[in-house]
This record gives structure tokens, C-alpha cells and sequence, in this order.
């Protein structure tokens, strides 16, 4: 399991300039990095897809769940997550699931907020759990990572899952507003020209700084993703991860 990124160094932007289609089924394996560089290769979308299983990875950004644990309705654990951390990929060879979830210190489990997913074989997914708005019950999403094979740009999608700030915009310092996201949202992968500088985390009018992520460095030919989270009292932090598609002959 790859290892939690809990302050805001050396991480990721760019000035947004489309939005990135992807590729959904990589042709080569795919090698997922964290900041403080820890590693992990999962096999292509093309291996997958003959294997007839898809690949899911969780996200754990409730920051109250310890040892988040995800089973499928085939009974299939997924590692146990802390919080902010992300799992690696995991294979997954019934396409239609209903997950539940227990971060209980008696092993209990309970369903998530969705009842049935369908997941295409060869495809790849990062599900995010986190806390609803009002801190009550806990939500996912499942989004479908596009692991784009363009390394002319690198790829950048953020995730909000900081309680407590509705919207918050990302801002390339001394520049423009990039992109606003809301609670619970994702923009999905935008496409970024390489660019360096300091990104700036925004209130929504723009008057506040929420974070700045100093020394950022994009590369092309990556995708990254970063994912806002909150403690209880405390401001906003984030953690990352990226995916390169291994190249193909």
C-alpha cells in the first residue's frame, strides 16, 4: 500500500487548457507513483481486459476511518486504506458489484451509498470515499481513470473532498483561475502544458488562501491526480498520486 502525503510539498499544476478525453483501456502497464516516491505497477487495460477482470483502487479521504476495508458482493476484499493514502490496483472480475465498506474495529460491514456498479473488464476505477458535506454518513464516487497515452501534456484532475468549503478554486499564482470544484466533485483530466510554479487553493471569491503548493513541477506524458481533505478544525491539506502508461512496442 502506498504510504500517506499529509503536507502540501512538492506537488502538481499547470495552466489548464482542455479537457483531456484519455485512454481508458491502456495498451502497456501502468505505474502509479506517490511524492514521497513509493511505486507500484498494475498490468496494461489490454491484460486486464483478457483476463476479463477491471482494476480498483480506493481512496480513503475520511479523515476519521483509520482502516478503511472494501469487499465486493463476491466477497473480494480490497486492501485495508488509512487515510489519505491510496491503494493499489486491485483486480476485480465481477462486472456488476454492490461494495460495502467497514472501518469498524469489529469487522462489521455495512453497504455504501451505491448499490450496484457496473465495471467494464480491462477498464481502470478509483473509488473515493469520504464523509457526506454535513459530516454524517459515508459517500463514494467511482470515477474512471483515463490514463492518457499523450505525452505532449501532462493530465490533471482534483479531487475535493475537504468538509467545510463548498467550492474552491485553483488558482496559478499571479495568474488566472483555473478551475472551481466543488464538495465531492472532480473535474476529471484536464490537459496541462508543462508549467512551474506555486499553485494557489482559493476560496471561492478568491479573497482567501486556502493552500499553496509551492515548486511545482508537471511533467508530460503524466496523470496525476490530487485530492483535497480536512481534519476536524483544521484548514485544508492534500495528498497525490500519478500514473504513467508504460510505453509500448
Amino acid at each position: 500500500m502506498m504510504k500517506a502525503i499529509r503536507t502540501p510539498v512538492v506537488l502538481l499544476g499547470a495552466l489548464f487548457v482542455a479537457a483531456c478525453g484519455g485512454d481508458a483501456q491502456t495498451e502497456g502497464d501502468v505505474t502509479t507513483e506517490m511524492a514521497d516516491g513509493t511505486v507500484a505497477t498494475s498490468m496494461s487495460g489490454d491484460a486486464a481486459d483478457n483476463s476479463d477482470v477491471a482494476l480498483v483502487r480506493v481512496v480513503n479521504a475520511a479523515p476519521d476511518v483509520s482502516q478503511l476495508t472494501i469487499r465486493g458482493d463476491n466477497m473480494q476484499l480490497l486492501p485495508a486504506v488509512n487515510f489519505q493514502n491510496v491503494s493499489d490496483y486491485q483486480s476485480i472480475d465481477n462486472n456488476w458489484n454492490r461494495f460495502e465498506i467497514s472501518g469498524a474495529n469489529d469487522g462489521t460491514y455495512s453497504p455504501l451509498d451505491i448499490n450496484r456498479e457496473l465495471l467494464i473488464n480491462g477498464y481502470r476505477y478509483t473509488m473515493v470515499v469520504l464523509r457526506e458535506e454535513d459530516g454524517g454518513e459515508l459517500r463514494t464516487r467511482i470515477l474512471r481513470d483515463d490514463i492518457s497515452s499523450d505525452n505532449s501534456k501532462a493530465h490533471v484532475r482534483v479531487i475535493h473532498a475537504a468538509r467545510g468549503t463548498e467550492q474552491v478554486n485553483v488558482v496559478a499564482q499571479g495568474g488566472e483561475t483555473l478551475l472551481g470544484v466543488n464538495y465531492g466533485d472532480d473535474k476529471g483530466f484536464e490537459d496541462v502544458a508543462p508549467w512551474s510554479g506555486t499553485l494557489e487553493l482559493r476560496s471561492e471569491d478568491g479573497n482567501r488562501e486556502l493552500l499553496a503548493l509551492p515548486n511545482i513541477n508537471l511533467e508530460a506524458g503524466v496523470s496525476y491526480t490530487i485530492v483535497l481533505t480536512r481534519k476536524q478544525s483544521s484548514g485544508i491539506e492534500a495528498f497525490w498520486f500519478s500514473d504513467r502508461q508504460a510505453p509500448t512496442p
